[in-house]
């Protein structure tokens, strides 16, 4: 979470509602967010696309029935929470329930219930009420939990009809921040979401790639792809752009690629590109088809050129440590890990195959390894009555819960100290605490610091997104029973994505087929199994607690089950020995 200045806004205080939108959605597509703060995979009518594509793919043989259930349930509950379908969907929701929650009802039942709620709230009609709702928000009164979620679910509407998420990270900044029109109040957000109501576009892309490709030169024309020994051939005006080739190399052109921007046009060109060097890879094994990823973005309407700008690996949008941590921790872990032969192996093979999905570009290899490597670092299901998923699922979520709540102070954390240093450590200077962490952990839980939590709010000022992180975290940690709330819902909705992960899986495999949401699948199944590795690092090595992969699985159980309880006593309240145990490497 960054706070931006507010210099291009010329009436701020009246302009409430339009800050926390724009903050939120800055920091929803900043690449190094928390998951929990990034853009969801689905949204309803998502959802029923999804199930309708499950039910296909059950009937094809490709997906186990039991699937399906799992995406209902999950489509179900988004239902009845989601402001934009309550204006879209005149069938009432009892109705829908009573077919869809219905184990006894057959699949073509469902699948007609699901195909009439999906022709009232299909996405390009949720998006158009999702914005009317949004202005309406933005125009009323202040209202950050209904901002929060109609920007969450425009969010993942826009991902989902091909904007990157690059672009949209650009236009936020660029729009509230950094280009020359003034925000001059809650009016601007009409001016926004125009931005995101054109239809896609036409591009033409120029690569460099090695001469050896001319022997495959019929096979790219197919693709109406072109070769070009010199961009004099291009018919556009390419002055501005040095983009001179090496005497081994020549220009390759790809045109009328349909896409909404210019990163999702370098997305979609690469994939072309990708396929055709997989299949040259079937007859020619030692040298692969390699292009350099630098290319010329050409709009075919406009006639604009742009340079193509890095993108991010997916599976680099995560937190790391700095080098010389990392060295030091490697060296640690080599010199001081105590797992036995066996789960040694294991645990190396898991780290071979998250390795491999770190030096791929490829969304299909990174969620398959990562997948591969996260069933196969969890000890065997020994429970012939638990099927797989469901072990995996269970298996993994003591280890996310166990650091849920820790995570978010952590960053938030963070987000006070790179705000406003001073204040922060004026606000924490007489809290007791090892460290920064526990001591804010303290002040959003203990009475005694209510007017320390007062002090801070009052400093955040126009930063509405730190203020209203600061009153949800103050909330959760009110009591313990609004916490075990909270982990009972944030295990529902981890059930939920390992279901996905595993859909995407099985669609990639046996169907050849990309879901469009697979990037935000990436960056939490990498999450996950980040998560897992990281704990038995610290059980094995650090303090030593444990000597084979199951012990780790069953101690992590057992201390989060034990974390529960004492959440789960009626009329406890948090005191600082609670949060110390809470934070403490357990």
């Amino acid at each position: 979470m960054k706070y931006r200045k507010l210099e291009k806004w010329d009436y701020p205080e009246e302009s409430i509602n339009l800050i926390f939108f724009a903050q939120l959605l800055d920091e929803l597509f900043f690449d190094f967010s928390l998951d929990t703060y990034k853009p969801s995979a689905m949204n309803s009518s998502l959802l029923c696309e999804e199930a309708l594509g499950i039910i296909k793919e059950i009937g094809n043989g490709n997906i186990k029935k039991p699937n399906l259930q799992h995406i209902l349930d999950e489509l179900c509950e988004n239902l009845s929470k989601d402001p934009v379908v309550s204006e879209l969907l005149s069938i009432d929701l009892k109705q829908i329930n009573s077919v869809l929650l219905n184990p006894k009802e057959p699949e073509a039942e469902k699948k007609i219930i699901v195909e009439l709620v999906l022709r009232q709230i299909y996405l390009k009609k949720y998006k158009n009420k999702n914005e009317d709702l949004l202005k309406n928000a933005i125009y009323g009164d202040k209202n950050f939990r209904l901002i929060r979620g109609l920007t969450r679910s425009y969010a993942t509407t826009l991902i989902n009809l091909g904007y990157s998420s690059e672009y949209i990270s650009e236009v936020v900044k660029k729009f509230f921040h950094y280009d020359k029109n003034r925000i001059s109040g809650k009016e601007a957000i009409d001016d926004f979401l125009k931005i995101f109501s054109e239809k896609p576009e036409l591009f033409t892309l120029v690569f460099k790639i090695p001469k050896s490709i001319k022997n495959y030169k019929t096979s790219y024309e197919t693709f109406n792809i072109k070769f070009l020994d010199e961009l004099s051939d291009l018919t556009y005006d390419l002055s501005n752009h040095k983009f001179k080739k090496n005497a081994d190399q020549l220009y390759i052109c790809l045109s009328e690629i349909k896409a909404r921007d210019i990163f999702s046009a370098k997305s979609e060109a690469e994939r072309i590109l990708d396929i055709l060097s997989t299949v040259f890879g079937l007859y020619h094994h030692k040298e692969q088809i390699n292009w350099q990823p630098d290319c010329l973005i050409i709009n075919e309407r406009t006639k604009v050129v742009e340079r193509s700008k890095t993108k991010i690996n997916v599976m680099h949008k995560c937190a790391d440590q700095k080098q010389s941590q990392a060295a030091k921790n490697a060296n640690s872990f080599l010199s001081e890990f105590g797992l036995e032969e066996n789960s040694f192996r294991k645990f190396t093979r898991s780290a071979e195959l998250h390795s491999l999905a770190l030096s791929s570009d490829s969304s299909e290899n990174q969620i398959l390894n990562l997948w591969i490597a996260l069933e196969s670092i969890i000890p065997i299901n020994n429970n012939d009555k638990i099927a797989n998923i469901e072990h995996i699922i269970n298996s993994t979520i003591p280890f996310l819960n166990l650091i849920y709540y820790q995570r978010l102070v952590a960053r938030f954390t963070s987000d006070l100290f790179n705000w406003d240093k001073r204040q922060t450590r004026k606000v924490l200077k007489n809290i007791d605490g090892d460290t920064s962490i526990i001591k804010v952990a303290k002040l959003v839980s203990l009475k005694e610091y209510e007017l320390n939590r007062l002090e801070l709010n009052s400093y955040f000022k126009d930063f509405h997104l730190m203020s209203d992180r600061f009153n949800y975290l103050c909330y959760i940690y009110s009591s313990p029973k609004n916490m075990l709330e909270g982990l009972d819902s944030h295990s529902k909705r981890i059930g939920w994505q390992i279901r996905r992960v595993y859909r995407a899986r099985n669609l990639i495999v046996h169907c050849g087929i990309t879901p469009s949401y697979i990037e935000v699948l990436i960056e939490n199944i990498h999450d996950y199994l980040d998560t897992v590795m990281n704990r038995i690092i610290q059980l094995a090595a650090e303090s030593k607690k444990i000597t084979s992969i199951e012990q780790s699985f069953k101690y992590v159980f057992l201390v989060n089950a034990n974390v529960e309880k004492n959440l789960d006593h009626k009329n406890t309240i948090f005191t600082s020995e609670m949060i110390n145990k809470l934070y403490s490497k357990i």
